[in-house]
């Protein structure tokens, strides 16, 4: 490791990656220059809505059931790699606040099946619309080839998302839960 700059030493500078052709780069190479921009565009889109009263994680729900009559918790849960408990608390949350409603199965009454309501529609809408103009500003500032690379990069950004944009806003059950944070620790100076 490189310990001012924390990269290992066989991965270059991110500036002498962007200098270079394309096609040569290497995957730990593609991956050291892209996680920083993707990361950040992220944040930045979570910022849009730091006074929305949807987090991502609710509003990625109400994507879900904004194409399903209901589902069950467990299934919204699976999708989005997601405890069930965990699952069972964003789903009350969007109940308390009128964005769904929870209903019993029909053939298995144990069974929590969630509906989104008008009001959540209008509430994820709200969310979506203000995201897609922050993102529609910062892409119409680019040049057209850089607009061109990134509609040329889509396919691959869905891909590595783990989405199949003919399913979308439903996601497939996910492979792996999602790993928990471990906490940080401060470094010793």
């Amino acid at each position: 490791m490189n310990g001012e700059r924390g990269m290992t030493v066989d991965t270059p500078p991110i500036p002498g990656l962007l200098d270079r052709n394309p096609a040569g780069l290497s995957p730990a190479e593609i991956a050291a220059a892209s996680r920083p921009p993707l990361t950040l565009i992220g944040n930045r889109l979570r910022e849009t809505n730091a006074d929305a009263p949807l987090s991502a994680a609710q509003s990625l729900v109400l994507s879900q059931l904004s194409v399903a009559e209901s589902m069950p918790v467990t299934e919204l849960a699976a999708a989005d790699g997601r405890a069930i408990s965990t699952m069972t608390e964003i789903v009350g949350r969007l109940t308390t606040a009128g964005l769904v409603v929870k209903r019993g199965g029909v053939t298995d009454r144990r069974q929590v099946r969630v509906a989104i309501t008008e009001e959540g529609r209008r509430a994820l809408e709200n969310n979506q619309r203000l995201r897609h103009e922050t993102l529609t500003a910062r892409i119409a500032a680019l040049a057209d080839h850089e607009r061109v690379a990134l509609a040329a990069a889509l396919p691959a950004l869905w891909k590595i998302a783990e989405i199949d944009p003919g399913l979308w806003p439903r996601l497939s059950p996910r492979s792996e839960p999602r790993r928990r944070r471990k906490p940080r620790t401060t470094p010793e100076i």
